[in-house]
């Protein structure tokens, strides 16, 4: 028999691709720590993550408007009058046009303008959901009692000054204040939320990469979460 020889195929070896490694630019950012002098009290021990789910779910349920409404067989147009006689025809049975069963009659069991889409959540656990979601913050170091004095209304000074603070790249920067002049100067900044101090909620909280909270606010902040317990 004849022997067969195994001849190595010679194999091309191919060029190394440069892979191009896109960096998220949030994520190279370093994010500053703040040391801020925040009540004890008004944190906990434990973070309670159920107790912020809970309230979270509330607020984005309180915000539904509940305004849609659709016509039923009462509010849509069209005769009351029965189409043809009940036996006798070999149809079915109908009493209505404006049934549901028929082109153009009402609406079936829609939505009307009556629901309401709140969510009850005990007093107790709202305010140990927000104690929670700040205490997170101060776990992280982003809690800063900075007073934004701004004698005009100018959008660069504000921003100039979150640049010095070395905030103006992060994502979401919550402000807390009771300033008009700061709030019209943040209304362009599109990563800062504005609020005051009776306004800010859980979500805000747990979104916030870093929590600025001028003197006067955090005085009306601590009234609100111990002044309820």
């Amino acid at each position: 028999m004849a022997e067969v020889k195994n001849k190595k195929a010679s194999v091309a070896t191919p060029e190394k691709e440069t892979v191009v490694v896109k960096k998220d630019k949030a994520a190279a950012l370093v994010k500053p720590q703040f040391n801020a002098q925040v009540d004890k009290r008004m944190l906990v021990e434990e973070v309670h993550q159920q107790a912020i789910f809970d309230s979270i779910l509330s607020e984005r349920a309180s915000r539904r408007q509940g305004t849609h409404q659709v016509k039923n067989r009462a509010a849509v147009s069209g005769s009351g009058k029965k189409p043809w006689k009940q036996k006798g025809t070999g149809r079915a049975r109908h009493s209505s046009r404006r049934s549901p069963i028929w082109v153009g009659g009402g609406r079936a069991f829609g939505p009307q303008s009556v629901k309401n889409y709140s969510l009850k959540v005990n007093k107790k656990v709202k305010q140990l959901a927000f104690r929670s979601a700040l205490t997170m913050l101060v776990n992280d170091k982003a809690v800063l009692v900075e007073d934004f004095k701004m004698d005009k209304i100018s959008t660069k000074d504000l921003s100039q000054k979150l640049k010095s603070l070395n905030v103006d790249k992060l994502r979401h920067v919550v402000l807390v204040s009771e300033n008009a002049t700061v709030f019209k100067s943040s209304a362009n900044l599109k990563n800062v939320t504005t609020l005051k101090a009776h306004s800010l909620n859980v979500e805000t909280l747990v979104r916030a990469d870093v929590l600025l909270v001028e003197s006067e606010s955090m005085k009306l902040l601590t009234e609100r979460v111990l002044g309820s317990n």
